[in-house]
C-alpha cells in the first residue's frame, strides 16, 4: 500500500464532491474511515514519487512517529466528522482538503513540499474557521498563518542558500558533515521554528488563538485545538529533534520563550470563568510543554503527551461547543450542572479533564511521571519545578470547573440534550485515556525506535 494514497484520496474526493453536494458528506465519511485503516496498515520506509532517485524528486518518510500520528489525526478527524457531517456538510469538501494538507504535513520527506502541505491545510482551516461567523477572527488567524508560513519559507531559503538541498534527511546529513559555524544557523532556524510555532499555538506567537478558539462551534473548536494541534506539533517536534541545533543561547532563548508560555497559559486560565478560555489557554500552555520535551530530546513522552492532549482537547471542547450551542454561552454559571442530567458525558469529560491535569489511573499521570522522570535524569530542575507549578495551578482551574458543571444550581434550568452517538463517541475516547492509565505497560515498553530518522539517515549515507 502506497503512503501517497492517504494523499490522493482525499484530494480526489475533494474535487468529486464539488459536483455533488449530496455526495460531499458521504465521500468525507468514506475516505475518513478509509484513511484511518489504511494508517494501519502503511509500510515503513521512504518512498519516492515521479521516479527521481534519493535525495532528488518529491520524497515520503514512514516511520512509527509518522504512522502514530497519521492514526491520530485520521481517527480524530474520523470523530469530528462522524458528529458534525449533519449540521456542516456544506464543508465536506473542505474537510476533505484539510484532510489530504495534514497527511501531506506528516508524510512529506521534503522541507519544501512541508510548507507547500501547510499552506494547503492552513487554507482549509481558515475556511473552517470562517463557520464561526467571525470574519475578523478568521481574518485575523489569516494573517498570522501566512506571516508564520512566510517565516518558515524565509528561513528554508536561507538553509537552501547554504546546503543546496530541500530534502529533509539530506539536510541533515549536509549539516552533520559541514564544517559550518553554529552561529551561521540560528536565524534559518529560528525564523522556521517562529513560523510553525504560530501553528503550534506557541507564546508569544499566537494572538489568534483566543478569537478563532472562544467564538468556535463544535467542528472548528476541535478541528483547531484537537487534529491540526497534534499534526502541527508532530511537525515542529521532528524538526526540533532531528534538524534544529538548539544550543548556546538559540537553547536558552527558546527555552525562556516556552516556559513564559507554560506560566501565562496556566494563569490566563486560572483568571478566566468562561469554559472555551479555559481550555484554550490550557491547550497554549500544553503546547509549550510539548515543544519543550522536544527540545530536551523526550521523544516518547512528548508524542504520547501529544496523543492523550490530541484525545482530551476535542472531547472537551466537542462537550462544550454542543452544550454552548443550546445555551448561548459557555461561562461556567451558564453551564452549571450541565453533567447532573448528562451522566455519561459528565463522566467522559472528568475522565479528560484529569487526564490533563496528571491524576492517578488516568493516561496523563502516567505520561506526566515518565517525562518528568527523563527530565530529572537530565538534571533540568528548573524545568521540572515550573512543570509541576503549573500543574497544581491547572489542578485548581480545572477540579473548580469540574465541580461547578457537576453540581446543579437551586433552580431549575433547562436540561442541556446530547445525542447518542455524541455518549457512545465520547465515551470510547474517554475509555482509551481510562486503559492507558490503569494498563500502562504497551507505553512503558516503547524504546527511541519511535524516531528512526537517525538510522535511516546512516544507512543511506554510510550503508
Amino acid at each position: 500500500m502506497n503512503p501517497i494514497f492517504l494523499i490522493a484520496f482525499p484530494l480526489l474526493a475533494a474535487f468529486l464532491s464539488i459536483l455533488s453536494k449530496k455526495l460531499a458528506p458521504v465521500l468525507l465519511l468514506l475516505i475518513a474511515l478509509l484513511n484511518t485503516v489504511m494508517a494501519i496498515f502503511i509500510p515503513m520506509g521512504i518512498v519516492g514519487i515521479g521516479g527521481f532517485s534519493f535525495p532528488y524528486g518529491i520524497n515520503l518518510y514512514v516511520d512509527t512517529y509518522a504512522q502514530i500520528g497519521l492514526l491520530l489525526v485520521n481517527g480524530l478527524f474520523t470523530v469530528i466528522a462522524i458528529l458534525n457531517i449533519k449540521k456542516y456538510k456544506a464543508y465536506s469538501s473542505v474537510l476533505l482538503v484539510a484532510l489530504t494538507g495534514l497527511n501531506g504535513l506528516l508524510l512529506t520527506g521534503d522541507l519544501f513540499n512541508l510548507f507547500v502541505f501547510l499552506e494547503i491545510s492552513g487554507i482549509a482551516a481558515y475556511l473552517i474557521t470562517s463557520s464561526n461567523k467571525k470574519p475578523l477572527s478568521t481574518f485575523h488567524y489569516l494573517v498570522m498563518g501566512s506571516v508564520g508560513s512566510s517565516l518558515y519559507l524565509f528561513g528554508l531559503i536561507i538553509l537552501y542558500s547554504m546546503f543546496g538541498t530541500l530534502n529533509f534527511m539530506d539536510m541533515i546529513h549536509q549539516i552533520q558533515v559541514a564544517s559550518i559555524d553554529y552561529t551561521d544557523l540560528i536565524l534559518p532556524f529560528f525564523m522556521m521554528f517562529v513560523g510553525l510555532g504560530v501553528e503550534a499555538k506557541l507564546l508569544p506567537f499566537n494572538s489568534w488563538v483566543k478569537g478563532v478558539l472562544k467564538h468556535s462551534n463544535t467542528l472548528s473548536g476541535p478541528m483547531v485545538a484537537g487534529v491540526y494541534a497534534a499534526a502541527i506539533s508532530l511537525v515542529l517536534g521532528r524538526l526540533i529533534h532531528n534538524l534544529f541545533l538548539f544550543e548556546g543561547k538559540l537553547y536558552l532563548v527558546v527555552v525562556v520563550l516556552l516556559v513564559f508560555g507554560i506560566v501565562l497559559g496556566e494563569a490566563m486560565a486560572f483568571a478566566s470563568d468562561d469554559v472555551k478560555e479555559i481550555l484554550l489557554y490550557s491547550s497554549i500552555s500544553q503546547a509549550c510543554i510539548t515543544a519543550l520535551l522536544f527540545v530536551h530530546g523526550v521523544i516518547i513522552w512528548a508524542v504520547y503527551l501529544i496523543i492523550a492532549n490530541g484525545i482530551s482537547k476535542t472531547l472537551m471542547f466537542l462537550v462544550t461547543n454542543r452544550a454552548e450551542e443550546q445555551t448561548g454561552n459557555a461561562k461556567m454559571d451558564s453551564l452549571q450542572g450541565l453533567f447532573s442530567n448528562n451522566k455519561v458525558i459528565g463522566i467522559a469529560f472528568t475522565i479528560a479533564a484529569l487526564s490533563v491535569i496528571g491524576m492517578p489511573l488516568f493516561a496523563g499521570f502516567v505520561i506526566k511521571l515518565n517525562y518528568l522522570t527523563v527530565l530529572a535524569h537530565l538534571d533540568q530542575l528548573v524545568v521540572i519545578a515550573i512543570i509541576l507549578l503549573s500543574s497544581i495551578v491547572e489542578g485548581i482551574y480545572f477540579i473548580r470547573l469540574l465541580i461547578k458543571l457537576w453540581y446543579p444550581k437551586d433552580t431549575d434550568i433547562e436540561p442541556i440534550k446530547f445525542h447518542l452517538s455524541y455518549k457512545i463517541i465520547l465515551g470510547l475516547m474517554a475509555a482509551v485515556l481510562l486503559v492507558f492509565g490503569t494498563y500502562s505497560a504497551p507505553l512503558n515498553q516503547l524504546d527511541n525506535s519511535i524516531d528512526q530518522v537517525s538510522e535511516e539517515i546512516e544507512v543511506i549515507f554510510h550503508g
